[in-house]
């Protein structure tokens, strides 16, 4: 549907809602448009209320009777940044798009909350988050549970043709396995760990047929660097080299006619996938995963959306929905970890539909298995550079290039 959407007040919405028709059968609403479901149940019983009946990535401003209200959801999957300058207010899902018509000081609305703007004033709160419940310290409970919520997640976002950003590792293969249907894409250096490790992984899902692998040459990362760079904002190395496989793979997919892209982000702060994690006490480690939980829109999925986007597909990751995120909230963080092996959990959850060999694959940081940081690291050099942090200030000067 056409946006803005308006009536009686005004709507424009980026996202999903994925109960939008058991809403609409409630409501006796005849659509196919989960932006006028929307629309109808904000005008009805206004913004606070009506999130809490979504299930569903999504940011939107509505606007009515002189006040414009901004919402986004718990997990913050879809970006929304506002920002206020000479009595002008604006908002975007990008920060170009605020610095383009002169707004220099910008916030990213908080995930879950709803901003208000009224009067030239500004007022934020805190309306829709996830819910923690008594903690689940049964293992087989624990497991089965969570492979039913993400087989739940993965199905309600499957979308036909789908993609999925594909690595080999565990989280990317078990959505693999419960999306058999979709397409995998992987992008890496020549005989970097991801491009050995993808096709090793697509054979033993019997999906050798549906992957795309791309092995990527030196020129290829020069002529992307400044595309990343320019969609995710930020010269920052690690940003970088992370974001440059999603680019690529979402590039891909594009290309191929795809416009829907699965990812496994979020799995590592819901349950315990980074090596920091290990020499954490139990206490210690639930309150790390809730902060980079906390954190997550912010350090990740604002710039997974921002490079999936500048290729014109959307990003869903089923780790984040509602159900599996308070799932994981209420599993023992002594299942997270066990015997030393991280996401101890959810190997065991996937382990029903993956071979062992997949389900306790080995995690390795997506910046170095690639070889992206690697070639990044070696242009720097290439281009006379010498001393310390080479890569960023190779990245920096790319950066100031763009602008200036």
């Amino acid at each position: 549907m056409s946006q803005p959407i308006h009536n009686r007040g005004a709507l424009t919405y980026n996202g999903e809602i994925y109960n939008f028709r058991d809403i609409a059968r409630k409501r006796d609403l005849r659509t196919d448009s989960d932006s006028e479901v929307l629309f109808d149940l904000i005008d009805s019983i206004g913004i606070e209320a009506a999130l809490g009946e979504l299930d569903g990535d999504y940011a939107f401003a509505f606007a009515s009777e002189g006040i414009i209200q901004l919402a986004r959801d718990p997990a913050g999957v879809k970006p929304l940044y506002y920002g206020k300058s000479e009595g002008l207010f604006a908002f975007a899902s990008e920060k170009k798009a605020l610095s383009a018509i002169g707004i220099t000081e910008m916030s990213s609305l908080k995930p879950g909350h709803v901003l208000t703007y009224r009067d030239s004033r500004i007022i934020e709160k805190n309306v829709t988050g996830f819910v923690r419940r008594e903690k689940i310290t049964d293992e087989n409970l624990a497991s089965d549970a969570l492979f039913n919520a993400i087989e739940q997640s993965v199905k309600k976002r499957t979308y036909s043709p789908c993609a999925i950003a594909f690595s080999g590792g565990l989280d990317s293969s078990l959505i693999a396995a419960l999306c058999p249907e979709a397409e995998l894409y992987s992008v890496g250096m020549a005989d970097s760990h991801d491009i050995i490790q993808t096709k090793k992984a697509a054979v033993r899902l019997g999906m050798e047929n549906k992957l795309h692998l791309q092995e990527l040459t030196v020129d290829d990362v020069v002529t992307a660097l400044p595309d990343v760079i320019r969609a995710i904002e930020s010269a920052n190395p690690q940003k970088v080299s992370i974001a440059m496989p999603l680019f690529f793979a979402s590039k891909n997919a594009h290309d191929d006619g795809l416009r829907v892209m699965l990812s496994g982000q979020g799995a590592d702060e819901l349950f315990a996938g980074y090596k920091r994690y290990e020499s954490l006490g139990y206490d210690e480690l639930e309150n790390a995963l809730l902060l980079d939980l906390n954190n997550i829109a912010e350090n990740n999925i604002e710039r997974d959306d921002a490079v999936t986007m500048a290729n014109a597909v959307e990003l869903r990751v089923p780790y984040l929905d509602r159900e599996v995120v308070e799932l994981a909230l209420r599993i023992a963080p002594e299942l997270k970890i066990k015997n030393s092996i991280r996401k101890h959990i959810l190997r065991l959850a996937a382990r029903k539909y993956i071979p062992d060999e997949l389900a306790f694959k080995e995690k390795k940081a997506a910046q170095y298995s690639s070889g992206i940081y690697s070639a990044i690291e070696k242009l720097a050099r290439k281009n006379g550079l010498k001393g310390e942090h080479i890569t960023g200030r190779y990245l920096k000067w790319i950066k100031e290039s763009l602008y200036y």
